[in-house]
């Protein structure tokens, strides 16, 4: 049995959950017995703790026995070893199907360039990839929460967001807030840039509120782990998210619903200022919904795709 090698092509300052995918599956594998490792030529990521083993140094030689798995973002050097003849299997794990389509090389199709097994991260992602790019075998390897890092701890009144993917839309959700409930406008906002996956798990654990910013997702972890801290959430399900959202989780809007938003947000914030026990249904739904993304779920789907590939 060769490597399972999974491409990061990408700069180990950047903050996505699907770095940390690549690196979670890469842990698993290795427990369940595969010779499993990330090239990430620029270096581990600080901002979360990883065992998964890196291959270091700039050349990547393959052999037959090896298993490479790509991102959708076929580019840079990810795409330069797409394109190449190889003898090792090439396997796509798209995290983003929406990404999938820009990136994926003119004139090019998966099978052309010598593609033979898929998966992704959510039935979501996965009925696209087969409407989309006619692929008739796709596996779902779905996320997990780790929840020995986000859990609820002592709740203070704030607004957690993470503004990464939709800044201008965050801040303009805030004006409103604030421009609409005056009374509410001393109410702190924790906007979470550039911090640790640790710092974020403290943020989500001690925040009431969790402001969903997602946007044009395949699943969207941000929310997930925050249900999984105790947070109430309100904002966008970015399309990813309805294999989650409910209206007994949270209060889900499409992203055009800016306004909505920010009078739910008022909404909520004044019914845990008076103990509505409505939202402490809510609350305990979201940590429901979280946990059923565990990583014994995850290390089963790993397990079964991959010992297909690899038999």
């Amino acid at each position: 049995m060769g490597r399972i090698i999974f491409m990061t092509p990408f700069s180990r300052m950047e903050i996505t959950g699907g770095i940390k995918t690549n690196y979670q599956h890469a842990e698993l594998l290795t427990e369940l017995g595969f010779d499993a490792c990330i090239y990430q030529p620029d270096g581990q990521p600080k901002w979360f703790k990883s065992s998964a083993r890196r291959l270091v140094g700039e050349k990547l030689i393959l052999a037959s026995d090896d298993v490479v798995v790509f991102p959708e973002v076929l580019q840079g050097v990810s795409g330069e070893f797409a394109r190449a003849a190889s003898p090792a299997t090439k396997v796509l794990f798209c995290q983003n199907q929406y990404y999938a389509v820009n990136a994926l090389p003119p004139d090019a199709s998966y099978r052309a360039l010598g593609f033979t097994h898929f998966a992704c991260s959510s039935a979501i992602a996965k009925g696209f990839l087969q409407r989309v790019f006619s692929l008739p075998e796709v596996s779902v390897l779905p996320c997990y929460i780790d929840r020995d890092i986000f859990f609820p701890r002592t709740k203070v009144m704030q607004i957690a967001v993470v503004p990464r993917k939709l800044p201008v839309e965050a801040r303009f959700i805030q004006k409103l807030f604030k421009l609409k409930y005056a009374h509410l406008s001393s109410i702190p906002w924790q906007f979470i840039e550039s911090k640790t996956e640790a710092e974020t798990a403290e943020i989500f654990g001690n925040s009431s509120i969790l402001l969903a910013l997602n946007a044009r997702e395949s699943f969207g972890l941000v929310p997930i782990e925050a249900m999984a801290s105790g947070c109430i959430v309100v904002g966008f399900h970015g399309y990813g998210g309805l294999e989650y959202a409910t209206p007994e989780n949270g209060y889900w809007f499409s992203p055009e619903y800016m306004e909505e938003v920010a009078d739910a947000l008022a909404g909520v914030v004044e019914a845990l200022e008076r103990d509505d026990p409505s939202l402490v249904r809510m609350r305990e739904a979201g940590v429901v919904t979280a946990a059923r993304y565990t990583r014994s779920h995850t290390r089963d789907a790993l397990s079964r795709f991959y010992q297909g590939i690899c038999a």
